[in-house]
């Protein structure tokens, strides 16, 4: 192939961490209890990751400012490797700490990694393992004796019930704490945490004591490790912890002060900032003090958060200004606007941009040439620039692929940016053949298969994001193992586990071709198998300790093999952004995208507007909702496929969701029950009020059966398997289903 020469512009959009100018806008002006339910709505509904995938976010969020390869462990203050986790419980190691423990509200319960109070990074830092044992489930409160780490006294403090850590970080847990409190509210089977000003017990969603922890936020406010920290889960999550950019949030929820008289908004700042070029920045500063105009308005800018060294003081023209000097390509442009009125009263306004690498010039490798189509790349030694598609991202690596062909993947280890699966992105740096007898080593030495990798790569450009994944090759199992894949997608069909995950988590599977060793990875997704089972498997051909296998990256990785049932719905989730609904639907398979179609879907106590699939999910399914009048809904598919044309007819489904609005039937409120919901037939409805009327429709339309009710509870029969839904006078309330 021809190498090519381009110039390319990077496209970041989906790469900014940045936050939103418009973030806080609601809250100005609140106090107390409406502030509060307004950050609520503000920062919930998160994007929620495994438990696994984590420690790739702490690893970023609570890295070392003065060593990127180390982490800052939070009680002790030490700084070790990030990558020296805790998985075989080693005590100098690191693991992750539930600062509002999980036994205060029973949120490990069930299955952790559907859960996203279990694996909100907010809620995770970073600890020795030591340590995280050490602490336990304890409140948080000062006093106690001195905490050693091994032989090492810390700064902590502890008693039987009650935790001190060092000062450093007080704040850190405080506003921890607070950011808890005001997420979890109840809702989604998600439990209310509720921090008091006293001791708690668990399994109660309560934490102490607050009082102590005001104190703490007071005594260390929010530095520029938190304020980095913040910014990289909310890149992660999407959502923010409000007591890091605004502190004073916790006097008005908290302690019934005042909210702040100043209010600063942005009226203009380039949505992309490009290195290399000066820009302007404008604000609208307003004040409830009526002794006269704004007295100052100063702009504090630089770099990172530890470095807010530039000040302009701006000036007013119809709104405040400030001209900025030229930035540095790739890095972030940081700042706080500080204004203060006639009266002396202030407040500050935080935000940070994403300032793009500087755009990518050079001869592209294509990743073919570097295989070389042979064991040893012919590239080894020199430096290239290759281009591809992330197709697995892990903890301190990824594989990029340019084609759905043999010898079209690559690896990339510990590079200083970790691209999420569907980047496209650009890779410089020195090719190597790395051979698990120790080190980088020459061809003649490797003793075993051997990786051909880009080491530490120099540059690594996110061009775009959300693409869509090479198509996987489909191999026997007994030809998947071979140089030509190495790096590459690939898929096995109808392929039987022969043996369980033995060392390093590897398992076999066979299709009659001979074996292949599929890998349960820590940083990806790990399967519980079972031998004689047939599974489809997909995933990255890759070796490590001199024996080739299959990576898998996550759960629709490993699918059931010899499908010849239709698929089901197995699980579902409700979400309320706004006045705006959705209903998340999870297939026990992947599904056929062209049944998505909202004349496909019926619902009760609804309308469906839109249904779509999940772009890197494929057994997923979205659905908008509108003109919702209950949170109790039925659901019906009339007709659903999976990829081996497998097709189920009628399939019906009940959600019961917690949606925030009023449900009342009409001016008059009624109260019933009808359980229980679903049954084999005999239900009840418990109303406490008299002359109603119960009509039972059929998915037809049709009334089955007409029941005047009197207060208090009433029997009746539905004797027919099936979907049906429950009318009190004219009001549609309720989906039965029969089994």
């Amino acid at each position: 192939m021809k190498k090519l020469n381009i110039i390319l512009i990077l496209l970041i959009s989906n790469f900014t961490f940045g936050q939103t100018t418009s973030y806080y806008t609601n809250t100005f002006g609140l106090t107390g209890e409406n502030l509060k339910a307004t950050l609520h709505d503000i920062i919930k509904d998160h994007t929620s990751y495994s438990y696994t995938t984590t420690k790739s976010i702490l690893r970023d969020a609570d890295e070392d400012p003065n060593n990127p390869a180390n982490i800052i462990l939070v009680y002790s203050g030490n700084s070790i490797d990030k990558f020296d986790f805790a998985s075989n419980f080693e005590p100098d190691f690191w693991n992750r700490e539930h600062v509002w423990p999980k036994s205060h509200g029973d949120f490990d319960a069930g299955d952790p990694f559907e859960v996203p109070l279990y694996t909100d990074a907010h809620n995770l830092k970073p600890v020795d393992h030591s340590m995280n044992t050490l602490r336990g489930e304890k409140d948080f409160d000062n006093g106690g004796t001195s905490v050693y780490n091994g032989s090492i006294m810390t700064e902590c403090f502890s008693t039987s019930s009650t935790f001190e850590p060092r000062d450093a970080v007080k704040g850190d847990i405080a506003r921890i704490i607070l950011y808890m409190d005001v997420r979890y509210e109840g809702g989604n089977n998600e439990p209310n945490l509720v921090p008091l000003d006293g001791l708690t017990t668990y399994p109660n969603p309560q934490i102490g004591v607050l009082s102590t922890l005001l104190e703490w936020h007071e005594q260390d406010p929010p530095d520029a490790f938190e304020k980095r920290r913040n910014d990289v889960i909310y890149e992660w999550q999407g959502n923010r912890n409000p007591f890091i950019d605004y502190p004073e949030f916790a006097d008005i929820i908290y302690g019934n002060t005042s909210p702040n008289s100043v209010e600063i908004s942005i009226q203009d700042i380039p949505e992309t900032i490009n290195g290399g070029e000066g820009f302007g920045v404008s604000v609208n500063v307003n004040s409830l003090a009526n002794c006269g105009p704004i007295e100052s308005v100063v702009i504090n800018y630089g770099n990172s958060w530890f470095d807010l060294n530039n000040n302009i003081s701006m000036d007013y023209e119809d709104t405040w200004i400030a001209s900025i000097t030229e930035q540095p390509y790739n890095t972030m442009f940081c700042y706080e606007i500080i204004a203060t009125d006639c009266e002396g009263n202030t407040n500050t306004l935080y935000g940070s941009e994403v300032i793009p690498p500087f755009p990518f010039e050079g001869v592209i490798t294509s990743i073919s040439e570097i295989q070389g189509q042979q064991e040893f790349s012919p590239f080894e030694g020199q430096t290239v620039n290759t281009t591809g598609i992330v197709t697995g991202a892990f903890a301190n690596s990824f594989y990029i692929q340019d084609g759905s062909e043999p010898w079209s993947g690559i690896y990339i280890y510990s590079g200083g940016a970790l691209p999420s699966m569907g980047d496209s992105v650009i890779v410089t740096g020195e090719i190597s053949e790395f051979c698990w007898n120790g080190s980088p080593c020459d061809c003649s030495s490797c003793g075993g298969a051997g990786v051909t990798e880009f080491y530490q790569p120099e540059d690594i450009y996110i061009i775009s994001s959300n693409n869509p994944l090479p198509e996987p090759i489909l191999v026997p199992s007994g030809e998947a193992l071979s140089e030509q894949y190495e790096g590459v997608l690939v898929r096995m069909e109808n392929v039987e586990c022969t043996s369980m995950p033995g060392g390093f988590g590897v398992w076999q599977v066979d299709d009659g071709s001979g074996t292949c060793g599929i890998h349960n990875t820590p940083d990806g997704y790990e399967h519980n198998p079972t031998i004689g089972d047939v599974y489809n498997i997909t995933g990255i051909v890759t070796s490590t300790f001199n024996e080739w296998k299959v990576d898998l990256r996550m759960e629709s990785d490993v699918e059931s093999g010899d499908d010849v049932t239709a698929p089901f719905i197995l699980s579902s989730n409700c979400y309320q952004v706004g006045e705006n609904y959705y209903v998340y639907l999870y297939f026990n398979e992947p599904i056929d995208q062209s049944f998505l179609d909202v004349n496909n879907f019926l619902i009760t106590n609804a309308q469906i507007t839109n249904v779509v699939a999940d772009f890197f999910d494929p057994t997923k399914a979205t659905l908008t909702l509108s003109n919702v009048v209950s949170n109790s809904l039925g659901l019906i598919i009339f007709q659903m496929g999976d990829l081996n044309q497998n097709i189920g007819t009628n399939i019906t489904y009940a959600l019961n969701c917690n949606f925030n609005f009023d449900f009342s039937l009409n001016e008059e409120t009624v109260n019933l029950k009808v359980f229980p919901n679903p049954n084999s037939g005999e239900f009840s409805i418990e109303i406490d009020s008299q002359d109603q009327t119960a009509y039972i429709y059929d998915l037809k339309g049709q009334a089955i059966l007409t029941r005047n009710l009197k207060k208090g509870i009433n029997n009746f029969s539905v004797k027919k398997p099936g979907f049906y839904f429950l009318q009190i006078n004219n009001f549609e309330y309720i989906p039965l289903l029969v089994k």
